[in-house]
């Protein structure tokens, strides 16, 4: 739960809580799960009726894009860690893009070289 809620930007513990008092939550949690897990079916999410995930095909983030078969997940776990492998993934590409555009140690030494130089 400490993840799910997480995820939604909810302090932790909060949908524990919610679920143990049996209280309801604001629309605007409600609008941040639908935002975060598109997979998920609003209406079972509001009244508990239809399939938990609703059939979404996702596609690849290239120029040609292709679509894929319908994500299946066989609990909300499933679909949470799903989320979470992604988010990573992207951040990790991020973070690639960004070494790639540091200079190597080659080219620090030759500036270092350069610097001296001059200072002569």
């Amino acid at each position: 739960m400490r993840m799910f809620d997480k995820s939604i930007s909810v302090g932790n513990g909060y949908t524990s809580k919610q679920s143990k008092a049996n209280a309801s939550v604001g629309s605007d949690v409600l609008e941040r799960i639908i935002d975060t897990y598109p997979d998920l079916n609003p209406l079972w999410l509001l009244t508990g009726e239809g399939e938990m995930i609703r059939e979404i095909t996702k596609k690849h983030p290239t120029k040609n894009t292709t679509e894929e078969p319908p994500l299946q997940y066989d609990t909300i776990d499933d679909m949470i860690n799903h989320k979470i492998e992604s988010s990573i993934q992207r951040q990790f590409k991020v973070l690639l893009d960004k070494l790639d555009t540091f200079p190597t140690m080659e080219d620090i030494r030759k500036e270092i070289e350069k610097m001296q130089k001059s200072d002569q």
